[in-house]
Order: C-alpha cells, then structure tokens, then sequence
C-alpha cells in the first residue's frame, strides 16, 4: 500500500551508520559465560546509553547488543524528535497518502520509535544484529489487525527491530497478534507479563521470541525481598522445559531489575533488560568478581522470598505461589489447545477466552470496568486494600496495572504529537 511504504519512508533515519570498535566488559562475559544470551538497555535515549556502553578509547562492550523501549522511556526522549520541522513534514505527507486516516498519531508514534530504533542500530550495532524491541501504541490493544499491520511497519522501517506486544488481559487476542506477526517472520516480545504462566501462555500461544517478567516491580509492589528473582527462575525453568516441544523457541527476559545484586542472583537467564543506573551499578561493584558469577539455574528462593508480613496476611500464600508455580493441568491444556486445528485458524479473542474458561483457567483474563480503569490507573502497583487486588489472580492484575500505567503516557504523547504536527 502506498501509506505504507510512505509510512516506512519517513521512518528511516538520517544518521549515518557508526563504526565502534567492540570490547568486553569482564563483568558482562561473566553473565554470558553462566549462560545469558542477550543484554539490553533499557532506554531508549542513545546518548545514554552510549555514555555507559562506550569505553575511553571509543570502544564499545560487544556483550550489550540491543535495547528495550516502552512508553515511558519513549516518552522521556520524545520532545527531541518531534522538534525542528520534520514532524510536520511528516504529517503533511501522511495527509496527502490518507486524507481521512484517523490513525496518523499512531502512524507518527510508530515513525518516532523508528527513528529510535535506527538511531539506536546506527549507534551501536557495529556489524552485528542489534535488537531493539519498540513497542506497539497502546490505543491499537483493541483492533487485533491494526495492530498487526503497525507491527509490520515497524519491522519493515527498523530491520533489526523485535516488536513489543503488550499483555492485555482485556483483550485476549493479544496472544493471536503475537502469533500472527511471528508467522509472517516478525519476532515479538510479549511484554506487560509478570509471572511464570503467563511465559509460558506466551510461548505455547504466541510462539513469541521473547516474553518478560517484571520482577522489580514485584518485589516492589509485595515488598519482597527475592519473590521477583525466584518468579524469574521458576519461569526460566519452565520455558526450558518447553522448549523440548517442536518449535517452541521462547526467551525470557528478566526486566524491571531494580539492584545489581539481580544479575548474579539469576545468573544464567536467556536475557537481561535492565535500566541504565542498574547496569552501571553492577560494572562498578567490586562486592562480587566476575570470576565468581555462576548461573543460577538450578537455585530456589522458595524458602528466601522475604516477603513483608503484612502482605502476606492481607494475600495469602497460595495466591503468591501462583506467580511462579505453573499446574501442570495448564501446560497440558496449552499443549492441547496449540496443536489445535481451531486454534490453528483462530481469529476471535472472545472464542480464545471463552476456550480458557471452560478448561478452568479464565482468570488469565479480566476486562475491567470503567470505574476499575481509574482505579488501576492510579499506581502501577497494586494497591492491598482494593477490591480488584482481593478478586483477581496477582499476575492479572499486575498485567493490567502496567497497561493502564503506560495508556497514560501514551496519551501525553499523543497530546505532544497533536500539538506539533496539528490536525
């Protein structure tokens, strides 16, 4: 389509390609060495992450090979790309292919990220496939075929690029967009995900690239002191496990990581994302040698979550169990269900949920009510004394957290966008 190849023409980005030489941090080849595969930045500033990355002989640690952007690291570098005329340029452009598209907040939000992702390659990739993961506008959440074709756009601009689809426990066919881009050969990170059955629902469904666990913000959230980390564990296990089955290829990466102590203590994970400050933190530390990180494959914090007392009061153990504990009834059912010939030509999310409940695992999903949204947008992190954090499973309801948390940044930025470009 002619939008789309125009789309896909804005989108590229004006910097020339760099060409670092690469180095390697001890502290990094220590993690790969216990068996992580990737380790990302999670910016999406490249300025910042150069100023960590990059060495005083112009160097660059070849162990960081990608990048993670969501909306609130999008939203922190956004001014600087719709500044100067290009992004009126943009619209002006998008105004002639369509006319009347409602979709053009949309369609410069992709090309920002574009531009990200580029500038990010151009910086940092220095020969080699550097991933960087851009995440989907969350107004698309409700339209399964406008977001799989914005997922294209974004794959086509950005050829390196990894394709965030976010969790929408109200939407279950997120889950067939993730299938359906990694049919088509576009690898997407599932993302807003906080425990080890929804990884493993992301790797038996969506056959997704890469899945998360946000595990700062469960030990936040449950002020724990290794909840996070075991949940992380648990969910690595398992994905190992499943990644005997023909064709199951999913990674896990441990997000949200909030202390350097994190990447020891799960050594060995497919992939790390982690904030810059994290990063930094765990290259400065002379608290624990390189020499002595060894993977964690094998360890369990069951017995250390050091969860706060009242927490654990006000929810129970068995409901926090659920975060890292995966029934074996799902796993089967999800084997089911994948090899399905019905699943095979789904197309209706409300038929997907309507399939999880009958097999007893409808609590995955929850389309909260307009008078939740408000409540759930009031903190990223549940709050012990609401009724929603009573009824609903905790991974659900972290997963819902986060999407009413990043729906308000995506809609400053989309008041930013409308202020620049106009209507």
């Amino acid at each position: 389509m002619e939008l789309d190849d125009g789309v896909v023409a804005l989108g590229e980005s004006p910097r020339a390609a760099a060409r670092p030489t690469l180095t390697s941090s001890p502290h990094l080849a220590a993690l790969c060495a216990a068996g992580t595969t990737h380790i990302y930045g999670d910016t999406a500033d490249v300025g910042e992450l150069g100023a960590l990355i990059t060495t005083g002989s112009g160097a660059i640690f070849r162990e960081v090979d990608g990048n993670t952007a969501n909306q609130p690291l999008v939203h922190k570098v956004i001014a600087r790309y719709l500044d100067g005329p290009e992004p009126a340029t943009w619209a002006r452009r998008l105004r002639e292919l369509a006319p009347h598209a409602g979709d053009r907040n949309v369609l410069v939000y992709a090309i920002v990220c574009a531009r990200i992702g580029n500038d990010m390659a151009h910086a940092f990739a220095a020969g080699r496939a550097w991933q960087v993961s851009l995440q989907l506008h969350m107004g698309l959440g409700a339209d399964a075929e406008r977001s799989k074709r914005v997922g294209r756009l974004l794959r086509r601009m950005v050829p390196s690029g990894v394709v965030k689809v976010p969790f929408t426990p109200h939407h279950p066919h997120c889950f067939l967009i993730a299938r359906d881009l990694e049919r088509e050969g576009i690898p997407v990170n599932f993302t807003s995900t906080f425990s080890a059955r929804q990884a493993v629902a992301a790797a038996l469904l969506g056959d997704v690239t890469l899945t998360n666990i946000f595990m700062g913000r469960l030990n936040q959230g449950l002020r724990a002191d290794l909840l996070g980390e075991h949940v992380d564990l648990e969910a690595q296990r398992a994905l190992r496990r499943l990644r005997r089955e023909p064709g199951v290829k999913t990674l896990l990466i441990v997000a949200s990581v909030r202390d350097w102590q994190t990447f020891v203590r799960v050594a060995g994970c497919d992939v790390f994302t982690a904030p810059l400050d994290a990063v930094r933190s765990y290259l400065t530390q002379t608290e624990i040698p390189p020499a002595e990180v060894r993977s964690q494959l094998e360890t369990s914090y069951a017995d250390r979550l050091g969860i706060a007392a009242d927490v654990l009061k006000a929810l129970g153990a068995e409901r926090i169990a659920r975060l890292y504990d995966v029934e074996p009834t799902l796993v089967e059912f999800l084997i089911r269900l994948r090899k399905s010939p019905d699943y095979a030509s789904l197309r209706d999310g409300d038929r997907l949920f309507t399939m999880f409940d009958r097999a007893g695992f409808g609590d995955v999903f929850y389309a909260p009510t307009t008078t939740e949204w408000t409540e759930l947008r009031k903190s990223k992190l549940p709050d012990l004394a609401s009724p929603l954090t009573k009824r609903l499973p905790l991974d659900t309801l972290y997963s819902l957290l986060a999407d009413a948390d990043f729906e308000k940044y995506q809609e400053e930025m989309d008041a930013q966008i409308e202020a620049r470009v106009g209507s």
